[in-house]
């Protein structure tokens, strides 16, 4: 059989996370005037800004990285040929 009692002490239980579930809710529909979205729109544009500026750097680095390399293999195959150059140089 179903006990009145039992279900009664669980709603009492449960009864103050749902009210503060309820005010949580309420609160976070206050926030959201036009406002706040408003303001939340912007701070989000501005954050895209910077995230696209960060990628910008980010890629710049990289490129700066790939030259320095590129300098570093065409500077090596400049040296080996100049060490051949002198060799048979040595040789005549």
């Amino acid at each position: 059989m179903f006990d009145a009692s039992s279900s009664q002490k669980k709603d009492e239980q449960y009864y103050p996370t749902k009210q503060e579930m309820i005010e949580t809710r309420d609160s976070r529909r206050r926030l959201q005037t036009p406002e706040y979205q408003a303001q939340v729109q912007k701070t989000e544009s501005n954050l895209q800004l910077v995230n696209m500026i960060l990628m910008s750097f980010s890629a710049e680095q990289n490129a700066c990285v790939e030259q320095r390399l590129s300098l570093g293999r065409h500077q090596h195959r400049t040296e080996e040929a100049l060490r051949t150059i002198i060799y048979e140089m040595k040789q005549k």
